[in-house]
């Protein structure tokens, strides 16, 4: 019976320690494409460039407030 149990016991762990090996290979995978994808980020958007790409969308979403304010109180 002991023997059976420490069978159970190293497959389990085994199986376990695979699995973390896994589980940590996938996530250490995701963490570094995050700061590749981070460093990019950083050499091609910068602020006056989100800026112009925003003020077109600022300027719609006013446009449409309005209009759903004047169309409330109608």
């Amino acid at each position: 019976m002991d023997k059976i149990n420490e069978v159970v016991i190293a497959v389990t762990s085994g199986l376990l320690g695979v699995g973390l090996w896994i589980f940590k290979r996938l996530f250490k995978s995701i963490d570094l494409a995050h700061e590749r994808i981070d460093k990019l980020e950083s050499k091609t958007v910068d602020r006056a460039y989100l800026e112009s790409q925003l003020t077109p969308i600022r300027t719609d979403l006013k446009i449409i407030l309005k209009h759903l304010l004047e169309s409330k109180n109608d």
